[in-house]
């Protein structure tokens, strides 16, 4: 088997400020995996100030790996994947180049190889051809947002996003209000404070935008307890986000009565891990959110397979977090673009795309 380490670094079109830091670029390895002449790919992209382990960090675990794979073929990855569960974006590269070297030779989507069954009965579902998504909103003033929440519906969204937190309080108030008059009583919005409120202010303007009909807010406070504390008093739901490491965090907040888990596959592990959590979620009676982590086209295709066949087997489907391909100024394939609030799922084998 060969296996390679592709960097990249891309741009974004604008400086993007969340939960206090402001992201200009994302930095990253492609990882390939080939066979028999076919390739699967998957990335590795650690967020700095959000992330467990750096791009230092999640490089020389990929090394490693990637060396001991090529000694020891393909019968070494599944060792190799449990070694990698400290370094969660290094596991997420191999894990999903894995996937998708797999699905690429079976001839299907890398979304129907998740919902195949592994003994070669038929799958118990089928994935959805096409996957709602979120706009996503994080202009400062009430103004813009109201106009560009506008702007959303005549696109076709259904829901919608806004980033909270950075802002003055009432300001926060004043352009949630803003949103919800842009998007009319139809439209889901959902609010995303990046942990950055402490529980007194969480409560304070979760309490004064009640009547916005707010879905949820994401990550109103850090740490699971403290949002689950939140929301337990909050006339709005709450939702984990960063908060949730691993699939241990993601049952510990379902315990703990949070209704919805955001599920980012590069940031928790890769395509597998991101799948199992959003079956808990599931088997709880929870929804689950599959979201991008301001991933290149690999990690949002990976994304979006995933949200297909977490789709699949939902009862009630929700819109994904999976947009963002235009906060970027270039990146490293195409990805399917955004048709009246929906995405489509590439057909074929494995992701559907392949870097230029």
């Amino acid at each position: 088997m060969r296996a390679e380490l592709h960097p990249f670094r891309l741009a974004l079109r604008a400086p993007l400020v969340t939960g206090g830091v402001s992201v200009r670029h994302r930095a990253g390895f492609l990882v390939a995996l080939s066979a028999d002449g076919i390739t699967g790919w998957g990335e590795a992209s650690p967020l700095p100030g959000w992330s467990r382990t750096t791009l230092l960090e999640t490089e020389a675990a990929l090394r490693r790996t990637l060396d001991a794979v090529k000694a020891g073929g393909e019968a070494a990855l599944d060792g190799l994947l449990d070694d990698l569960a400290g370094t969660p974006h290094a596991r997420a590269g191999i894990a999903g180049a894995w996937a998708d070297l797999q699905a690429r030779r079976a001839g299907r989507s890398l979304a129907e190889h998740l919902v195949a069954d592994p003994t070669g009965a038929p799958a118990r579902s089928v994935p959805v051809s096409s996957v709602a998504v979120n706009a996503l909103m994080a202009a400062p003033a009430p103004s813009e947002v109201e106009a560009a929440a506008r702007d959303a519906v005549n696109s076709g969204f259904s829901t919608v996003k806004l980033k909270v937190g950075a802002a003055d309080l009432v300001v926060d108030i004043d352009r949630v209000r803003a949103a919800r008059a842009g998007l009319g009583p139809a439209a889901e919005l959902r609010l995303d404070a990046n942990g950055t409120w402490d529980p007194a202010t969480a409560l304070a303007v979760l309490d004064r935008v009640q009547d916005c009909d707010i879905a949820y807010c994401e990550e109103p406070v850090t740490g699971i307890e403290a949002i689950a504390a939140v929301g337990g008093r909050s006339p709005v739901p709450v939702a984990a986000d960063e908060s949730i490491r691993d699939e241990a965090g993601a049952v510990q907040a379902l315990e703990l009565g949070v209704g919805t888990l955001i599920v980012k596959p590069q940031a928790l592990g890769g395509p597998d891990v991101a799948l199992a959590i959003s079956a808990r979620a599931r088997e709880a009676g929870a929804s689950a959110v599959v979201t991008s982590f301001l991933d290149s086209a690999v990690g949002v295709a990976h994304g979006l397979h995933v949200a297909a066949a977490v789709d699949a087997a939902a009862s009630r489907r929700r819109a994904h977090g999976l947009a963002t391909a235009s906060l970027l100024a270039t990146d490293v394939a195409e990805v399917p673009v955004v048709v009246a609030g929906a995405m489509a799922v590439p057909a074929g084998g494995g992701l559907g795309l392949a870097p230029r």
